[in-house]
């Protein structure tokens, strides 16, 4: 179901609560789409930042993947909301504020780590292309994971993004 058809009494009804309990907490269901949003972002940045700072004791090739493997498996435990969220009938605004989240992560443990020569435009436009690149694939993966591991992703996204961004 798109976003704006989904009622508070569908939501009620699926959690198994009341409609006078959901108006205690959320006005209408956008407010706890951006409650649940807010929330999500929160959480992946943390693990983001955690993983990129144990990459600062080892940031070879070994280390990176085994860290993209715990931000993967992030995504996997919270894959019900991630692929609604992500997904075509999802809030296009949710992916645009998850890149928001990530660029300066990226940015700090990616890209200055590899490259300090580029223009700021430069690194603006790697990390758009490596985030975007990046997200989809695991949004793709998490659709239909079928053959690849959180592991061989990790793989896959370190070589095909962040490799050759952090140069």
């Amino acid at each position: 179901t798109p976003m704006n058809k989904i009622t508070v009494a569908q939501v009620c009804e699926r959690a198994g609560y009341h409609r006078n309990t959901f108006y205690l907490h959320f006005h209408d269901v956008y407010e706890l789409l951006e409650d649940v949003e807010s929330v999500l972002l929160q959480d992946v940045a943390t693990c983001v930042e955690s993983c990129m700072v144990r990459l600062t004791k080892d940031a070879g090739k070994i280390a990176r993947i085994a860290a993209l493997k715990d931000v993967v498996l992030f995504y996997e435990r919270n894959k019900r909301f991630i692929v609604v969220l992500l997904g075509p009938q999802g809030d296009p605004s949710f992916a645009l504020r998850l890149k928001e989240v990530l660029k300066p992560l990226w940015k700090r443990y990616v890209i200055d780590q590899g490259e300090s020569q580029r223009s700021e435009q430069e690194i603006n436009l790697i990390l758009e292309f490596t985030l975007a690149g990046s997200l989809a694939m695991i949004s793709q993966w998490l659709q239909d994971p079928r053959g690849l591991s959180a592991y061989e992703l990790g793989h896959l996204v370190y070589d095909t993004a962040i490799k050759n961004a952090a140069r």
